[in-house]
């Protein structure tokens, strides 16, 4: 049975995992301003409400705004939401980045962002995903910018909605592969931070890979 799932945030990456995810299922966008990103509404299966409406309209909520590095930033991000959220299935999308050109993760403070979320929203089942990777690769989930083989998406959370959130990300067009608890989104989020500094020039590492790489999990 098709989802509906609200996307919180239509930037760049909210809006690919839009068009994604509406080949399947409805797409809620939930903005500040609907009427500014009315146009949304003319694409397949796709529509756009106040923030409060999409949560209260979808199955699955993916979190796809500019993410927080401390955590006041991120309980401002969380109380954005209301209240309907609790009880919600919420895929937090963002990673917890320093300025420009630092964009390091949280290393100093203990915890991940995905964490300090769950933590904020006790009632709400919080998950990581789509965090690891370009979005110039989340439109090619089958691998076919790279080597044509379907790409994975590594995932933490509690396994109360695991399938939920397996079912959006292979929405998208991945392959889902679950970690274990909200505690692994500290590990995800490191392998994002490497992943930008490896991409993004004069940023981190002086090795620079280009954007057309994925980290791929490979089973036997």
């Amino acid at each position: 049975m098709p989802l509906t799932v609200g996307i919180v945030g239509a930037g760049t990456v909210g809006k690919t995992l839009g068009s994604a995810i509406a080949r399947t299922n409805k797409v809620v966008f939930g903005v500040r301003d609907p009427a500014k990103y009315a146009q949304l509404s003319t694409l397949k299966n796709t529509s756009v409400a106040s923030v409060s409406d999409a949560i209260k309209a979808s199955d699955v909520i993916i979190l796809a705004t500019p993410g927080s590095n401390d955590d006041a930033g991120i309980k401002s991000t969380a109380a954005s939401l209301g209240p309907g959220i609790a009880g919600k299935v919420l895929i937090d999308a963002t990673n917890p980045l320093t300025s420009w050109p630092g964009l390091e993760v949280r290393w100093t403070a203990g915890t991940s962002g995905g964490e300090v979320l769950a933590a904020v929203l006790p009632d709400t089942i919080v998950y990581k995903a789509f965090n690891t990777i370009g979005v110039n690769q989340m439109s090619h989930a089958d691998g076919s910018a790279i080597t044509g083989q379907q790409l994975t998406m590594l995932f933490a959370g509690g396994p109360a909605q695991r399938e939920a959130a397996e079912e959006v990300i292979s929405a998208v067009g991945f392959k889902p592969e679950y970690v274990g608890p909200i505690r692994y989104a500290r590990n995800l989020e490191a392998i994002a931070e490497l992943w930008i500094h490896l991409s993004v020039p004069g940023v981190g590492t002086a090795e620079k890979w280009g954007r057309d790489f994925h980290f791929q999990t490979i089973r036997k």
